[in-house]
């Protein structure tokens, strides 16, 4: 069976772990050329294809509620609803690994800050100024040193360790060896939900095209704030 998505961004396709982690190796993910990178995400998982996007089939979306729940539906059912639906990285590249442990090693313990989303979404999920600000106290108060990821095409300038358009496989590394997430509702959460962090998102609250219920995972190791809720200054 082949199947594919025909939205290219990092959470999207990361959606498509939480399908495969329970049929490992027996689907074919379909992607498209400028995608390819992207392929790393389903080692151990799925065999992959590049393809023209226009070849791409999508698994039905089925019901309401989480994207990875309403593809498990089409395996599952109902019973869908009681799975857990976060996705699975088991991506390890040994010299990516060794990069990680050495740049931890300068910075001390840390957390992986991404305080930015796509540039499509950015007037929607970027994190305003408040709850960056808010964030990186957070960090440093627990001892860690907050390391701001970014991609360059929505960066926001920080006075704080920044990796800009860090290559995916060490990014796995980061973030599996931090164990900590903190930031916007975007690909990234997803990414390390996926390695086994700890997240902790920062979100606005349900319109404009965002739906908490559509992205949140419920476990306990997703922790979720709307920034106006829980940030008074």
């Amino acid at each position: 069976m082949k199947f594919g998505s025909k939205t290219g961004g990092l959470g999207d396709i990361l959606l498509l772990t939480s399908v495969c982690k329970y049929f490992p190796n027996r689907f074919t993910i379909q992607l498209p050329k400028e995608k390819e990178r992207f392929k790393i995400l389903f080692t151990g998982l799925a065999q992959v294809e590049i393809c023209e996007e226009s070849e791409i089939q999508s698994l039905p979306d089925l019901g309401t509620g989480h994207y990875a729940t309403r593809k498990l539906r089409n395996f599952f059912g109902d019973a869908a609803d009681g799975m857990n639906n976060r996705p699975l990285v088991l991506h390890s590249n040994p010299d990516d690994e060794k990069w990680a442990y050495e740049f931890l090693k300068k910075t001390g313990p840390a957390a992986v800050f991404v305080p930015t989303c796509s540039k499509e979404w950015a007037a929607v999920r970027n994190l305003p100024k408040k709850a960056i600000d808010f964030s990186i106290d957070q960090i440093k108060s627990t001892g860690s040193t907050p390391i701001v990821c970014q991609s360059s095409s929505n960066r926001i300038e920080t006075s704080e360790i920044e990796l800009v358009d860090l290559d995916l496989s060490k990014y796995i590394s980061l973030l599996r060896q931090t164990g900590g997430y903190c930031g916007a509702n975007t690909g990234d959460e997803h990414l390390a939900a996926a390695v086994g962090c700890m997240t902790y998102v920062f979100q606005p609250r349900d319109g404009k095209g965002f739906f908490a219920s559509e992205w949140n995972y419920d476990h306990p190791c997703s922790a979720y704030y709307i920034w106006d809720d829980n940030i008074t200054s």
